[in-house]
C-alpha cells in the first residue's frame, strides 16, 4: 500500500510539473453599507451600480490577471517593471486583464467604461491629481486600452497613446501577452525621459524594442550631405583653390580715356513695422473624458 501510495504522489508531482500555474486575484466584497471606493470619490444614483459591478482590489498588487493570460513567473516580472516604472516617473500603474463583465455598466464603450472605473473605485493614483495609467487587455472584445488620469494625461497625448497602441497591438494578436504587455511599459517609460507632449513629437517614433527615437526625413538624409559639398567648394572656389582665374578686363581699358562718375546715397529716414509671432504652446493631454465616477480621463485603445 505505501508503494502504491508513494506511486500515486510520484505522478501527481510529475503531472502538477507540466501544468502552468495561474496566480489568482484577490478581489473583495462591495456592498450598500461599504462601496469600498477612495474617499473623493462620490456614490450616486448613478453610478451605483459601476460601483458594484467594479472588483474591489488591493491598489497595491499593481497587476490583476483576472483573464488567466499571464504565468506566475511573468507577473512577478511585470509586477517588477511596474514598481520601477512609477519610481522613476512619479505615476501610477496598474495591469489588468479581463475576459468577462457585466455589460449593463457600459455607456458606449465597454472597454473604457471598465478601464476608467476600474481605477477609479479603487486606491490608484499618486498626488492630488490621482496621476497614473491602467493598461487593459479586455479579452471579450479583444482590444487593449489604456486610461490616463492626471499627470499622465500630460505625459500621453492622443498622439502618443495612438503610436503606443500601433506598436504593440500585433503582439496581441499573436497572444504574446507578455511580451506585449512588457512592451507597452517600456515604451510608457523612455516617452517619460523625454518629457510631457509637445508638438515636436511628430520627429519621433518607436522602435521594435521600445525605444523612441528621432524620425530623420530621408531629404535631410542626403539633402545635408550635398549642401556641406556644395558650402565646401563654393569656399574653395572664392579662395582660387580649383579654378584659375581669367586675365582682368582692366588690362584692355583706355585709362586715358576712362571717366568715373561718382554717385552717393544719402540716407535720410528709415521705418520699421513689427509684427507680432504667436508661438504654439505644443498639443494637450490625451483625451478628456468623465468617467462614471465624475473623474477627468484621456486615453485611447486598439482591436486586436
Amino acid at each position: 500500500m505505501k508503494k502504491i501510495g508513494y506511486l500515486i504522489f510520484s505522478f501527481g508531482i510529475f503531472f502538477l510539473s507540466f501544468i502552468s500555474v495561474q496566480a489568482s486575484v484577490n478581489t473583495y466584497t462591495r456592498t450598500d453599507s461599504d462601496y469600498l471606493v477612495p474617499d473623493y470619490i462620490d456614490v450616486t444614483g448613478s453610478n451605483r451600480d459601476n460601483v458594484l459591478s467594479t472588483p474591489a482590489v488591493d491598489a497595491s498588487e499593481k497587476v490583476y490577471d483576472f483573464a488567466d493570460l499571464l504565468t506566475d513567473s511573468e507577473e512577478k516580472k511585470i509586477y517588477n517593471q511596474v514598481i520601477e516604472y512609477i519610481d522613476k516617473t512619479d505615476l501610477d500603474l496598474a495591469i489588468v486583464t479581463v475576459s468577462d463583465y457585466d455589460k449593463a455598466i457600459c455607456n458606449g464603450d465597454c472597454t473604457r467604461t471598465y478601464a476608467d472605473d476600474f481605477y477609479d473605485y479603487n486606491e490608484f493614483g499618486i498626488g492630488s491629481r490621482h496621476s497614473g495609467v491602467l493598461f487593459l487587455v479586455d479579452m471579450k472584445t479583444r482590444t487593449i486600452y489604456m486610461t490616463t488620469t492626471g499627470d499622465a494625461m500630460d505625459m500621453y497625448s492622443d498622439y502618443r497613446i495612438e503610436q503606443i497602441m500601433d506598436a504593440i497591438y500585433q503582439e496581441f494578436s499573436n497572444q504574446n501577452y507578455y511580451t506585449g504587455i512588457t512592451k507597452f511599459m517600456t515604451i510608457l517609460e523612455n516617452y517619460d525621459t523625454i518629457g510631457v507632449a509637445n508638438s515636436k513629437d511628430s520627429h519621433y517614433e518607436i522602435s521594435n524594442d521600445g525605444r523612441i527615437v528621432r524620425d530623420i526625413p530621408w531629404l535631410i538624409l542626403i539633402g545635408g550631405p550635398l549642401l556641406i559639398t556644395g558650402i565646401v567648394m563654393a569656399i574653395m572656389i572664392s579662395k582660387n583653390k580649383l579654378v584659375r582665374v581669367a586675365t582682368s578686363s582692366r588690362e584692355y581699358l583706355d585709362k586715358k580715356t576712362l571717366e568715373t562718375n561718382v554717385v552717393r546715397d544719402r540716407f535720410v529716414h528709415t521705418h520699421t513695422s513689427k509684427t507680432p509671432i504667436y508661438h504654439s504652446s505644443g498639443s494637450s493631454g490625451g483625451g478628456g473624458h468623465s468617467g462614471s465616477s465624475g473623474v477627468s480621463h484621456g486615453g485611447g485603445g486598439h482591436r486586436f
